[in-house]
């Protein structure tokens, strides 16, 4: 990939020696145009790792993190495992850790800024004489517009932002408040995302047309794409579109390095028809009592407790995915109780927890390793 790429460009202060002995370069670390999406439970220190090493950018998933501590812990696991990031002899200003870390907006509100500012400040490094932050900071679902602020004060010169958005209208936002990275989520995507939304197939190019076209900024971004993409082809496609690459989330479930059970990557990979067997639904953000601000649902593979709500609004013509009710879907007779929704996370039981999925699983028909999936993302190998 040539870094006349928007992205690449954007990373291209991120580098690595290579060579040996006295002869040594440095090159850039960023050369394939895919980021691996923050994905709880899936993206831990492994695969962030194994994303980092072959030349993509990860992005670590802070999530609905309760304890900081714990997560700059995380932190520090994860750059043991990135290969060339000894901290230079001479320290200096200029220098990141080769990945970023994922907030949810809403709840970076809720829980006050503490934990970005002691990522920005470089806590989450091993080095105990020169602390380097991540490379860039990912916004999604919420007003980013304050920690846009607290990145530009505090972070490092050359700091990226990067702002997930649902529609036109939040590009040209993002685009004016110049944020480095836009990424376009279409109504495919697996997780959490805006219940209004067009598919990415229409919503990517009038993004793209939107942003040259406004008059308050000559600067557009770079542009990336997520929702459903599994294979080179829709690679291509989004590129030709003029996207300069793409977030991936549920292509990298079912990989080696992904930490999630076995078996919820063999259901991955053997479910078919991914715009049918998979679905929209707001309940698992009621079982799981996360009070998710309105406007937002989740896309997940088809289980028991989706069926047995849509079998309900089907009867009744009307949602069951408020407060105590929504756990009455844990049992057939509608007899379930919170205490089974603790005792089907503990089981790690994805017949009733959701498996976040988006569209594009049915194209997934293999395990493999991160590299090798990011290789066939690109047609790099067959």
């Amino acid at each position: 990939m040539s870094t006349s790429n928007k992205l690449l460009h954007t990373f291209r202060h991120l580098t690595r020696a290579t060579g040996s002995g006295t002869v040594r370069s440095l090159v850039p670390r960023v050369t394939r145009p895919i980021l691996s999406a923050p994905m709880n439970g899936w993206s831990g220190p492994n695969l962030v790792a194994a994303v980092a090493n072959h030349g993509g950018l990860p992005i670590y998933p802070i999530g609905y993190y309760t304890d900081p501590a714990k997560i700059l812990q995380e932190l520090k696991n994860t750059t043991t495992l990135i290969h060339d990031v000894d901290p230079p002899a001479t320290p200096n200003n200029t220098d990141f850790l080769p990945y970023a870390v994922g907030f949810i907006s809403f709840w970076l509100e809720r829980q006050g800024p503490e934990l970005l500012l002691a990522i920005l400040r470089g806590e989450g490094d091993t080095s105990s004489t020169h602390k380097r932050p991540p490379a860039a900071y990912w916004f999604s679902f919420g007003d980013y517009r304050p920690y846009l602020a607290l990145v530009r004060e505090h972070g490092r010169p050359g700091s990226k932002v990067i702002v997930q958005v649902n529609t036109v209208q939040e590009a040209v936002e993002a685009q004016n408040n110049k944020v480095d990275v836009i990424v376009v989520q279409g109504t495919e995507a697996g997780g959490h995302g805006a219940q209004k939304v067009s598919p990415l197939m229409t919503l990517l190019p009038e993004v793209l047309h939107a942003l040259h076209e406004n008059k308050t900024t000559s600067m557009v971004p770079a542009v990336l794409a997520a929702g459903g993409i599994s294979t080179a082809l829709q690679f291509k496609a989004v590129e030709s579109m003029g996207a300069s690459g793409v977030v991936i989330g549920t292509g990298f479930m079912p990989t080696d390095e992904a930490p999630g059970p076995q078996w919820a990557k063999d259901r991955l990979l053997k479910t078919q028809d991914g715009g049918v067997n998979t679905v929209r639904t707001r309940i698992f953000d009621a079982l799981r009592e996360f009070d998710w601000p309105e406007g937002y649902d989740g896309r997940v593979v088809r289980n028991l407790v989706t069926e047995r709500e849509a079998k309900y609004e089907q009867a009744h013509g009307s949602e069951f995915n408020e407060g105590a009710a929504a756990f009455k879907l844990l049992k057939e007779d509608h007899s379930g109780v919170k205490a089974d929704w603790a005792k089907a996370t503990a089981e790690q039981d994805f017949n009733l927890l959701p498996l976040w999925s988006g569209t594009g699983v049915g194209l997934l028909k293999k395990q493999m390793s991160a590299a090798a999936f990011m290789d066939l993302l690109l047609g790099e190998k067959q």
